[in-house]
């Protein structure tokens, strides 16, 4: 599942509007612009146009979205999707990273969580475990990818996650706030724990 747009986008303009905000009148965007997210982000600092934040919104949210949803469950996925697009929506020049927009939007939102885990307590962040948990020792094999996705420790998780979002080890590396070298021991841990708890049927 992911988040309607529409909806999303009307709850914010709202939110802008009770805050005595008013939207500026929507530009013409080329098609560079489109396909270019730090041109979007330009545009939406110099000029608020709301049709350079739906274009961001339409290529990056469900992507941030999904691995939230990973990470969490689908009300703390769409809670902190909205939070992260608010803080841009509030403060856009606080992006400043060009080229890296993605990169950014995700460091946010794994901020977000972290700080969601340690004030509700409701999943546990493992910074610092590289073998899976003592009550996964004796977890049978499962069929289904994502739910043994699910049991890996949260940092394994998150690192495989975002290497199959297609972020680079550095980019992993930035989200995470941790060397590179960490982000390689937690791919390698993980990809060995998947290889026990998946077990595809034939």
């Amino acid at each position: 599942m992911g988040i309607a747009r529409l909806g999303f986008l009307t709850t914010i303009k709202n939110r802008l509007t009770a805050a005595g905000q008013e939207a500026a009148p929507a530009l013409a965007l080329s098609a560079s612009a489109t396909s270019n997210p730090d041109a979007l982000v330009r545009q939406y600092q110099t000029t608020g146009d709301n049709r350079a934040l739906e274009a961001l919104y339409d290529e990056h949210a469900n992507r941030l979205y999904y691995y939230l949803l990973v990470m969490s469950d689908p009300n703390a996925a769409a809670d902190i999707t909205q939070k992260v697009w608010l803080k841009l929506i509030e403060s856009p020049q606080l992006y400043q990273a060009q080229g890296q927009f993605q990169a950014w939007l995700f460091t946010i939102g794994h901020r977000m969580l972290i700080d969601e885990i340690r004030r509700n307590k409701r999943w546990t962040y493992d910074d610092d475990i590289d073998t899976l948990p003592d009550n996964h020792q004796e977890t049978s094999p499962c069929d289904d990818f994502h739910q043994a996705l699910k049991l890996l420790p949260f940092t394994q998780r998150e690192a495989f996650s975002l290497q199959q979002e297609d972020f680079s080890l550095q980019d992993i590396a930035t989200i995470c706030n941790v060397p590179v070298e960490t982000v390689k021991t937690r791919l390698r841990y993980a990809r060995d724990n998947l290889r026990k708890l998946w077990k595809p049927t034939a």
